[in-house]
């Protein structure tokens, strides 16, 4: 059964392609939200999109690194002309390295605290003002 109480919404998420973000996607799209799914694997997204479609929501791919400022600012222009504005974002995108910390490289660690820290903050402000 689906809700319609999110129609006419935009809701982006990040790290829409797998787990938490592609189920957050789908429950988003069953209450009625058009969904602005982002990650940086186009055949994942394309996959969540489908099946989006077949439980009779709407999706747009659209494919960006979120710690990489220069794709941020690109993607709030593509999701601006395509979508217009966002009423709903989640900031979803994260890492993990499965390994003690003592044997992280720096540009290991780096890599987990912008995707799962910084990234957090950043895209905040442009995507909500699309």
């Amino acid at each position: 059964m689906t809700n319609t109480g999110l129609k006419g919404r935009n809701a982006l998420v990040t790290g829409a392609s797998k787990g938490l973000g592609r189920a957050m996607a789908i429950a988003l799209a069953k209450n009625g939200a058009h969904l602005v799914l982002v990650a940086r694997d186009r055949a994942k997204l394309e996959s969540v999109a489908a099946e989006v479609a077949r439980r009779g929501g709407t999706a747009d791919v659209f494919v960006a690194d979120m710690t990489q400022e220069d794709q941020v600012i690109a993607l709030e222009s593509q999701v601006s002309a395509k979508t217009g504005k966002i009423q709903i974002l989640i900031n979803n995108a994260g890492t993990n390295l499965r390994k003690d910390i003592t044997d992280f490289t720096l540009d290991e660690w780096r890599g987990v605290q912008d995707t799962n820290l910084t990234m957090s903050f950043s895209p905040a402000v442009p995507l909500c003002r699309t």
